[in-house]
């Protein structure tokens, strides 16, 4: 009865270690899958960042574009008579913002909201600075003096308006991209 006994704990022992292994392996490959998972998500959001940060330059290059192209519109001159075209630097500044607004619309896409509004926002000031230099220039057909030169209210405002937007924008991405994250600055 003894050896039965024995034989029997030898087998109850075995049972119950491949049983306790069976249960070790299922739960080693429950967190692996979970690792898995969490490896997964955390490349699908680096992928996100990167798309949105590269959106977010390529907005950010067209900018630097338009503000190149506004110096040219700033050493134009009004057209000498009547009739005549814009001065070649206003039709450079505007194909410039169509562009800008072509990236933005990337930028809409990859978002968030407060990105979207702030490149709404940049591209809206370039085009009312756009704006008030062409009205400058019909203002004052004839003339040989800059752009630049005219005291102008509405302009200097839209300047303005164009900085604040372009800073705006500038800080919203910061803040999505993380780049406002403690270690980061």
């Amino acid at each position: 009865m003894a050896e039965q006994s024995i034989a029997l704990i030898g087998a109850a022992s075995a049972l119950a270690g491949a049983a306790l292994a069976g249960v070790f392996t299922l739960l080693k490959g429950r967190q692996d899958r979970l690792d898995r998972q969490l490896d997964r998500n955390e490349q699908r959001l680096i992928m996100h960042r990167e798309a949105r940060r590269d959106a977010y330059a390529r907005f950010l290059t067209a900018y630097h574009e338009v503000d190149r192209s506004f110096g040219e519109v700033r050493k134009a001159v009004p057209p000498p008579e009547p009739g005549l075209p814009v001065p070649p630097a206003l039709s450079g500044v505007e194909a410039a913002i169509t562009a800008l607004s072509e990236a933005g619309a990337t930028v809409s896409l990859e978002g968030p909201v407060e990105m979207s509004l702030a490149a709404h926002d940049l591209v809206v000031a370039c085009s009312s600075l756009l704006r008030e230099f062409a009205q400058l220039a019909h203002d004052n057909i004839g003339s040989d003096t800059r752009l630049w030169a005219y005291d102008c209210r509405a302009r200097d405002q839209a300047e303005e308006a164009m900085d604040h937007a372009f800073l705006a924008f500038t800080v919203s991405a910061r803040k999505v991209v993380g780049g406002d994250a403690p270690g980061m600055q």
